[in-house]
């Protein structure tokens, strides 16, 4: 994925991600503890110290370190396994309605590896946050609602400045309506059998003009991202015991085997066997 960084293009999008801090603190886990995190707004947590897994239905198991901030921009709950003491910053954001459709493009899990050094001020920030809550001083309310959303704010600008997951979706659908309606219908309903043709009716635009501003704006053709898409919904039915075979009726494939040929380009190994190694690993 290249990289989408271009300062017009992520002032563009942290407008539209307003966030409000709706929950804050610190908590410690225990090396071999498990405890779970979510269940109210969108959690966000910073890894102070120690380090923990987490996992969740659908979603590849991900190590967290000292110093990286995960967000969970569907909401929803996960595990956090601890393989030290671990202490960590974080709870729950709300994003404000009028950019509620923007998570819809959002992987389940936006993880910043290094954020303490990619963005040392703003780790500090989630430091300042800890203490006034700690002081439970006049105004503390309002104060961490504004510095969530700065700290949520430099967590996804890392994020997309990284070439992360889908950050390009976000920044071609808040340029252009047109591909908006293509990325929510390929999301929505994964499994109809787009073709460029179908696709560019869905942009009300020619199919040589649509194929040509797919690529530019999103990064990849417009078969290629179907194709993504449709293997991301794999994985999380794979991951929660759809059958093989209902995955492949539900996400367009003619048949079993031409379903498990894509996914292992996709893997690197069949359907059933990838699912095995997942709950082996859980």
């Amino acid at each position: 994925m290249s990289d989408v960084s271009d300062p017009g293009d992520v002032d563009a999008l942290l407008h539209r991600l307003r966030w409000t801090t709706v929950d804050f603190g610190r908590r410690s886990v225990p090396a071999g503890a498990v405890q779970r995190i979510g269940g109210r707004g969108f959690p966000l947590h910073y890894v102070v110290a120690g380090a923990v897994e987490l996992r969740r239905p659908g979603v590849e198991s991900l190590a967290l370190r000292a110093g990286d901030l995960v967000l969970l921009p569907h909401g929803g709950t996960a595990d956090l396994h601890a393989g030290a003491d671990t202490v960590l910053l974080g709870g729950a954001l709300a994003l404000d309605g009028a950019a509620a459709q923007v998570p819809r493009r959002v992987p389940p899990v936006v993880l910043v590896c290094g954020f303490a050094t990619r963005e040392p001020a703003f780790a500090a920030l989630l430091d300042a946050m800890n203490t006034e809550v700690a002081g439970a001083r006049p105004g503390s309310c309002p104060v961490l609602r504004r510095l969530g959303e700065v700290v949520a704010a430099a967590g996804v600008r890392a994020w997309v400045e990284s070439g992360c997951g889908t950050s390009r979706d976000w920044i071609a659908a808040l340029h252009d309506p047109h591909l908006s309606r293509v990325i929510d219908a390929v999301h929505d309903d994964p499994g109809s059998p787009w073709t460029v043709a179908s696709l560019a009716r869905v942009a009300r635009t020619s199919r040589s003009q649509f194929a040509d501003r797919f690529r530019t704006a999103v990064g990849d053709t417009p078969a290629r991202y179907v194709a993504r898409v449709r293997m991301e919904h794999a994985e999380r039915m794979l991951s929660t015991g759809v059958p093989v075979a209902v995955v492949a009726q539900r996400l367009g494939y003619d048949s079993d085997a031409g379903f498990s040929r894509a996914f292992r380009r996709h893997a690197g190994t069949a359907p059933g066997s990838w699912r095995r190694e997942r709950s082996g690993a859980a």
